[in-house]
């Protein structure tokens, strides 16, 4: 006679319960698979480049298996650069909150960008949208305003540190955010494209100029005007 117990009706429960909480997982680890095989496909061929069917091939899988996560190549797209906005955000913030004065709390959110960026630079790509170049690439409308919603965070970031330093409102502040993200990124740019070496510069120092610089006349110290 056989000695093993037969599955009674809380046992079944058991199993389907243990079965419900591992298929999560599972289908966590097949997106992220396809995510990080897409994020290859974006840096290659750009989003106007890229299809369903290069995301598969790169991920290893069919065509079908996807849509299950995602309906098309703009929802990944746009789940990749929020993923990296996330990240960018906490770095941001887990930097800024170090800073004991506005000057040292302005001068951490420079750096910050400048470092999260040089260190990861596809995520640059996304928040640029460079995969095709400079050309900027629009999403669906849905997915437009979730991003920035994002992005709206993290300018407000950069607005603080610029209120708390200089005491500026409203317009003021958003031209002087504007104004230092855009540096921030070209020379980014001119960093991983290496054409600071053209230049005979280094980004580093540029950067370390253009934050002593701000500082100075952002607090009226000499050469404000």
């Amino acid at each position: 006679m056989s000695s093993r117990c037969p599955r009674g009706r809380n046992d079944t429960a058991m199993t389907d319960l243990s079965l419900a909480r591992k298929e999560p997982s599972a289908a966590e680890a097949r997106r992220d698979l396809v995510l990080r095989a897409a994020q290859r496909v974006f840096e290659e061929k750009g989003l106007d480049g890229a299809s369903i069917r290069l995301i598969a091939k790169a991920a290893g899988c069919t065509t079908g298996s996807i849509y299950p996560y995602f309906t098309g190549r703009e929802e990944i797209y746009a789940e990749l650069l929020s993923r990296s906005l996330d990240d960018y955000e906490r770095f941001l913030t887990s930097r800024i909150v170090r800073g004991a004065s506005p000057s040292l709390r302005f001068e951490a959110a420079l750096s910050a960008h400048f470092e999260f960026y040089d260190k990861r630079r596809s995520d640059m790509s996304l928040a640029l949208y460079l995969f095709n170049g400079l050309k900027p690439q629009g999403l669906t409308p849905q997915l437009d305003v979730r991003l920035n919603v994002q992005l709206g965070a993290i300018q407000a970031i950069f607005a603080t540190c610029v209120r708390e330093l200089t005491g500026a409102t409203g317009r003021e502040v958003d031209d002087e955010v504007g104004a230092h993200l855009a540096m921030l990124f070209g020379l980014l740019v001119l960093h991983h494209t290496r054409r600071t070496r053209v230049l005979r510069t280094d980004a580093r120092v540029l950067l370390r100029r253009h934050i002593r610089q701000s500082l100075s006349r952002l607090q009226g110290g000499p050469g404000s005007a």
